[in-house]
């Protein structure tokens, strides 16, 4: 089987205390490969930008096998 990279995803996720719930919020169209350096420097950013609290990142890929 021949293994080739479709699409990818970052969900960043926040914690909203006061509404007792978690906040995500989905980035689409990553590029192919990325690195943990990005992952966090792209999840620092966006914490830093938000008044929620970081709870954590989630990197989505989706990949097309064949034969």
């Amino acid at each position: 089987m021949q293994k080739e990279w479709t699409k990818g995803a970052i969900e960043v996720h926040f914690e909203d205390a006061a509404n007792e719930k978690t906040v995500k919020r989905s980035y689409s169209n990553t590029i192919n490969s990325v690195t943990d350096e990005q992952v966090e420097g792209f999840s620092a950013a966006l914490e830093s930008l938000t008044s929620f609290p970081f709870l954590e990142t989630v990197m989505v890929e989706e990949f097309t096998y064949t034969r």
